[in-house]
């Protein structure tokens, strides 16, 4: 089967991401009834389109790319909640067999420090992404469920769809640590045309000095192209043309939930455009930092 250009496949979780803001240690037991265990909230609890997968892909639909997703969206309420909001963005979603949808409850205190309850869900069937039609660009994302046997499957989509002609983006996430080797991960990087990730996840796998020294290695390992986010520092990008730290404006005490999310989308739509590495890392950051500004994760990243 022939590439399709201009389309990309996008393949990991969705959750439902709700936000309690300004929420304080709670004091004493819990008790039954109502009572000094109740807090009341000054601010509106929020809910929002989250998972690596789903999240992604809702930045390339609004920008106007044609995508398609393969997550674990459940037939729940929740579930219909979040492709109701997939659709709105003109996401293609692969039909699922899944029953409960991923919950993520987060707590900020007024401090900003989090708290957070995630049902993880169902997992992710990487070989769905097999099926049909051939993505000229593909983005996988590990999330809160996988386990070296997604490490598996992984390699072995990768390796089926580079052989197609699809380039392939990956971002391991913080997920896979402490439960695969980091010899099969650094393998599995070699399958990858450009790895993306923040510099405390990369470091976990292959330590060095700092971020930059970290792009210029991990290229050695297999990838055409690296990127090290680095979040209110900005990224660090590395290919062809060599090695860049590209800054970033900070944006204090604000939620950065759905920030990973919204430069992974920007990136891979960039790379899609025939845009060089450091522009669409460039644009990736200016459209990460305007989501947290917003301060509504994926949904308000575009206004």
């Amino acid at each position: 089967m022939a590439v399709v250009k201009g389309l990309i496949e996008v393949a990991s979780n969705a959750v439902l991401d709700v936000l309690v803001r300004d929420v304080a240690a709670p004091e004493g037991p819990a008790r039954d009834g109502w009572g000094a265990n109740v807090q009341l909230l000054a601010k509106p609890v929020e809910v929002a389109l989250g998972g690596c997968g789903a999240a992604a892909a809702y930045i390339l639909g609004r920008l106007g790319q044609r995508v398609c997703l393969n997550t674990n969206l459940g037939a729940d309420s929740w579930g219909q909640l979040l492709s109701s909001w997939l659709q709105q963005a003109g996401v293609e979603v692969r039909p699922s067999s899944f029953k409960d949808t991923a919950v993520h409850l987060i707590q900020l205190s007024p401090e900003g420090k989090r708290r957070s309850y995630y049902y993880t869900g169902e997992k992710v069937i990487w070989e769905r992404s097999l099926e049909g039609t051939v993505p000229e660009w593909y983005l996988a994302a590990g999330y809160g469920k996988v386990d070296v046997t997604d490490l598996g499957e992984l390699g072995r989509v990768f390796a089926r769809m580079r052989q197609r002609g699809t380039q392939v983006v990956f971002d391991p996430g913080p997920w896979f640590k402490d439960r695969v080797k980091a010899a099969d991960m650094l393998q599995l990087w070699s399958q990858v045309d450009c790895l993306v990730a923040t510099e405390e996840e990369l470091q976990s796998w292959h330590p060095a000095g700092d971020a930059q020294a970290l792009a210029a290695q991990l290229l050695q390992q297999g990838p055409r192209q690296v990127v090290v986010k680095r979040g209110k520092e900005g990224a660090v990008c590395a290919g062809e043309a060599g090695v860049k730290a590209l800054p970033t404006t900070p944006v204090e005490g604000a939620n950065t939930v759905g920030a990973g999310d919204t430069f992974n989308g920007r990136l891979v739509f960039g790379l899609c455009q025939g845009e060089g590495l450091e522009e669409a890392v460039r644009a990736a950051l200016q459209l990460a930092t305007q989501a947290v500004r917003n301060g509504r994760g994926v949904l308000g990243a575009l206004g």
